[in-house]
């Protein structure tokens, strides 16, 4: 989530409204750029395909340059969940857990998507951390701080099926079941938008 994103949802857009409003706006932008450079050049040149080449290349280069660096996926436009079914007594009140392993690049990545969004939502987010060492415990909840609370999972054999084998897992509870689950890759603003 970059700054541009954060300012539309402290406005109090949807998370997909903070995504895509963005890329209108660049849109429009790069129309305007483009109608003044071709009136601008239209006298000088007579060549059509040139002023059509040079029209087109202006009018998508800001959306080009926007989505270089900040780039839709396919877990923005698409719903991705899936829904795996567990023995596990879990929580009754609705919540976003994210199951994460001790030393996963990807899982320490997504701490500070978490804390970025928990701004934007009510809903609790927690981590479990697979295993049973409280140093690894410990280096969580420093990444994600006091906001999101972390804790152990020892038992495995009734978590792995939930992640499906993919780290970190993204897992939506609410009455006592999972509802939605989403793998990293997934994970966009149609997941979160199910968070509010």
């Amino acid at each position: 989530m970059n700054s541009i994103e954060t300012f539309f949802l402290s406005i109090g857009f949807s998370f997909t409204g903070a995504k895509f409003i963005p890329y209108i706006i660049l849109c429009l932008l790069g129309w305007f750029l483009a109608r003044f450079i071709h009136r601008r050049v239209k006298a000088n040149t007579s060549k059509r395909w040139l002023l059509a080449l040079l029209f087109i290349g202006t009018f998508i280069q800001p959306v080009l340059i926007y989505f270089a660096i900040n780039p839709i996926y396919q877990g923005d436009l698409v719903d991705l969940s899936y829904k795996p079914k567990t023995s596990m007594n879990l929580s009754q009140s609705k919540k976003l857990v994210v199951i994460a392993l001790p030393g996963c690049k990807y899982c320490s990545e997504s701490t500070q998507h978490m804390k970025d969004i928990k701004p934007y939502t009510e809903v609790p987010i927690e981590y479990w951390v697979l295993g049973s060492d409280s140093a690894d415990l410990n280096t969580y909840q420093a990444l994600v701080g006091t906001q999101i609370n972390c804790q152990l999972k020892a038992n495995l054999s009734e978590v792995l099926p939930i992640t499906e084998g993919s780290f970190p897992t993204f897992v939506l509870i609410e009455h006592g079941k999972i509802t939605k689950a989403w793998h990293n890759d997934a994970f966009g603003v149609r997941a979160l938008n199910e968070l509010n």
